[in-house]
C-alpha cells in the first residue's frame, strides 16, 4: 500500500488522461481499506459469537446430561409420545412395572393402560391433539404390569404445538399413586361405612324420638287424665268433707240426744222409781217381797251403771263437800289424806264416800269408786 502512494508523486501528469487514472486508482484503494476494515470486525463479531455459541453449546450438553441423569435416576416414569400415542422417549423407571425402555418405545401407550381406562384416556388424547393447542393436564388411569398386576399412576403431561398447529411431542411425568388410592378408597369406604351407621343411628335416633314423643303424649294424655281425677278428687273430698262436717254435727247432735236420754232415764229412775221401790221395802214385812225388790233395784242399778259413766258428777246431786271429796278420790288421795286436806275427820270422810257411793248407785256393788269416778267425764 506504500508504494501505490508513491506512484503519482514520481510520474508527474502532464496529461488529462494520466490525472484522471490516477484519480480512479486512489479511490479504489480507499475503498479496499474500508472494506478491510469492516470484514476485520465482522470476523471479530463471528469470533465472539462463535465462542459464546461454543460456550452455549457446552452449556446446552451440559444440561441435556443433567436432565439425562435426572430422567434415568428419578423414580417417577418420564416419557414423551408422537402424535398417533407412540412411545418415543421413556425412562429406566418401568422396570418396576417388569419392562425395558427398549421393548416399550415403538409402542403405542394405550397398550400398557388397564382396559377398564383405556378408552377413557384414549379419547381425551385425541381430542386435545384434534384442538391443536398447547394443553397441560392430570389424569389418572391404571396399568398393567408384566406380571398382570394393575397400578395405579397419576400423569402430569403435556402436548405442545407449533403455532399453526402441528402437533410437536406429548411430554410427562407418571407416579405410582396404588398405595394412596389403596388409603383414598380405604378412607370412602370407611366414609360410607360411616355414613351407612350414622343414618342407621339417625334411623334409630328418630324412631326413638318418635316413641319417646309418642310417649310424651300419652303421659300429657294420662297427667290430664289424673288433674282431671285430682279435680274431681277435690271436688269429692270437699262433699266428703262437707258430709264429715255434717256427721259430726249430727253425732254430736245425737250423742247430746242421747245423753239426754239417759240423763232422762236416770231421772226417772232416780225420782220416779226408787223413792217408791224404797217406801215398798219399808211397808212391805214378808221377807220374800223384800227380796224381789231389792232384786228389783239391783237390776235398775244395773241397767242404768253403763249410764251413769257418761254423765258428769254433777247430775248425781252431789253436794260442794261431795263434790271435793269426790276429786280427791278421783285423784287416787287415801280418807286420811283427804280428811286432812280438807280439815275434816275421817269418819267425816267416810261418811261421804258412802254418801256418794249411794248418789251414784254403787251400794252393794264390788266397783272401786276411784275407778268409777275416773270414768266419769
Amino acid at each position: 500500500m506504500g508504494q501505490t502512494a508513491k506512484a503519482p508523486q514520481s510520474t508527474s501528469c502532464r496529461t488529462p488522461l494520466k490525472k484522471s487514472a490516477n484519480r480512479q486508482a486512489t479511490i479504489t484503494v480507499g475503498q479496499a481499506q474500508r472494506q478491510i476494515r469492516q470484514l476485520h470486525a465482522q470476523i471479530t463479531q463471528l469470533t465472539s459469537a462463535n465462542d459464546a455459541h461454543s460456550k452455549t453449546r457446552e452449556a446446552l450438553h451440559d444440561l441435556e446430561r443433567r436432565y439425562q441423569s435426572l430422567v434415568e435416576n428419578i423414580p417417577d416414569v418420564v416419557y414423551s409420545l408422537d402424535e398417533k400415542g407412540i412411545i418415543v422417549t421413556i425412562n429406566p423407571a418401568v422396570a418396576i412395572y417388569g419392562y425395558t425402555p427398549g421393548e416399550l418405545i415403538g409402542r403405542p401407550f394405550v397398550d400398557l393402560i388397564d382396559p377398564t381406562d383405556r378408552d377413557r384416556v384414549v379419547n381425551a388424547y385425541f381430542e386435545v391433539v384434534a384442538q391443536g393447542k398447547d394443553y397441560t393436564r392430570t389424569q389418572r388411569f391404571r396399568i398393567l404390569t408384566r406380571s398382570g398386576e394393575t397400578r395405579w399412576l397419576e400423569a402430569n403431561c403435556a402436548i405442545r404445538f407449533t403455532p399453526r398447529g402441528h402437533f410437536i411431542l406429548q411430554e410427562g411425568v407418571c407416579r405410582d399413586i396404588t398405595e394412596n388410592t389403596q388409603i383414598e378408597n380405604n378412607l370412602i369406604k370407611a366414609h360410607e361405612a360411616l355414613e351407612e351407621k350414622v343414618r342407621l343411628r339417625t334411623r334409630e335416633l328418630l324412631q326413638a324420638n318418635a316413641e319417646l314423643q309418642k310417649e310424651i303424649e300419652e303421659r300429657r294424655a294420662m297427667e290430664q287424665i289424673l288433674r282431671d281425677r285430682e279435680r274431681d278428687l277435690q271436688v269429692e273430698k270437699t262433699n266428703l268433707e262437707e258430709t264429715n262436717t255434717a256427721l259430726r254435727v249430727l253425732l254430736k247432735r245425737r250423742e247430746a240426744d242421747k245423753r239426754a236420754l239417759q240423763e232422762q232415764v236416770m231421772y226417772n229412775v232416780k225420782k220416779l222409781v226408787l223413792p217408791y221401790l224404797h217406801k215398798a221395802q219399808k211397808e212391805i214385812t214378808d221377807e220374800r217381797h223384800k227380796t224381789y225388790l231389792g232384786i228389783a233395784e239391783a237390776n235398775l242399778g244395773d241397767l242404768t251403771c253403763g249410764f251413769s259413766r257418761r254423765l258428769s258428777l254433777a247430775y248425781y246431786g252431789l253436794t260442794v263437800s261431795e263434790l271435793k271429796v269426790a276429786d280427791f278420790i278421783r285423784k287416787g288421795k287415801k280418807t286420811r289424806e283427804i280428811a286432812a286436806l280438807l280439815g275434816l275427820s275421817s269418819r267425816t270422810v267416810e261418811a261421804f264416800r258412802q254418801s256418794i257411793r249411794t248418789k251414784l248407785l254403787l251400794q252393794n256393788k264390788k266397783v272401786n269408786l276411784c275407778t268409777f269416778l275416773m270414768s266419769i267425764k
